[in-house]
């Protein structure tokens, strides 16, 4: 199918062509934020501070369904479970005269980073969040009268008089 055929099947689909533009260069220039992307495309100032306007749309869904399918996210997540890296190792009895081997061996960040996820899309791991300050930081002051308090409440020390 030529990209010509493509683009009609995706308009046909309801997919914009500004959205799918953007799509795109997202792919093309991976950590490049995407309000920025949006406004190179025309997006206003207003609509590319709230990326979400686009990547909520049908449109997106539509692309991420045809560029990066769920069956491709599930078979490289399942990979991410069996991960291993390559290291050299030194056998011998002296690490300077033995003989130099590469072995695979687990992958153990990849492999928690792929249980993490996995539990987060199932919904059994949330993010922790403070509802006494609503995600916010405490005031300095506050922090230090916190911190700096020994139990008692007058700041003064009081001096007894014969």
């Amino acid at each position: 199918m030529s990209d010509n055929e493509y683009d009609i099947i995706l308009v046909m689909k309801g997919v914009k062509p500004r959205i799918k533009k953007v799509f795109e260069k997202s792919l093309e220039n991976l950590g490049k934020p995407l309000g920025q992307i949006m406004r190179e495309e025309g997006y206003s100032d207003n609509t590319a501070d709230n990326p979400k306007n686009v990547t909520e749309s049908k449109s997106w869904e539509i692309l991420l369904d045809k560029y990066i399918p769920e069956s491709l996210v599930l078979e490289t997540h399942k990979e991410a479970f069996d991960a291993n890296r390559t290291i050299s190792v030194v056998s011998g009895k002296q690490a300077s005269g033995g003989t130099t081997d590469f072995v695979d061996v687990p992958d153990w960040q990849t492999r928690m980073k792929a249980t993490e996820l996995g539990y987060k899309v199932r919904g059994k791991l949330t993010e922790k969040i403070d509802h006494t300050t609503l995600g916010k930081e405490l005031p300095t002051p506050l922090l230090n009268a916190i911190y700096n308090h020994n139990g008692n409440t007058q700041t003064d020390k009081v001096e007894e008089k014969d």
